[in-house]
């Protein structure tokens, strides 16, 4: 059976059009998706000094990855809560890109 925190991912991974990449491949990001190179975080609270840590670490992750075309981001979620009320946190700064890598998933499809 899946620890919580796989079968979170998993589930939000679905919501974004994606699939969880195991740990043992991954490079950077927990999901595989069209559009944002994802960590995931599943916990029940979230201090405020942890979003520069968790910004920070996804950052350096496609970095690291050479990620170029998808928009790193961060998806918050809440222990019992809908995984449709996942909060998908990226930088403002990306948004332009984000929507033109939205278009272009699209035009693909």
């Amino acid at each position: 059976m899946d620890k919580t925190w796989k079968a979170a991912e998993r589930r939000i991974a679905a919501l974004l059009g994606g699939t969880r990449i195991p740990l043992l491949g991954r490079k950077g990001t927990d999901l595989d998706t069209p559009v944002f190179f994802v960590e995931v975080k599943h916990r029940k609270s979230i201090a405020g000094y942890l979003w520069n840590d968790f910004l920070a670490q996804i950052l350096a992750g496609a970095e690291e990855a050479g990620e170029t075309e998808r928009v790193p981001a961060i998806a918050l979620h809440r222990p019992g809560t809908d995984y449709a009320d996942t909060l998908i946190c990226f930088r403002a700064g990306d948004y332009q890109k984000l929507v033109e890598r939205i278009l272009e998933v699209h035009s693909e499809q």
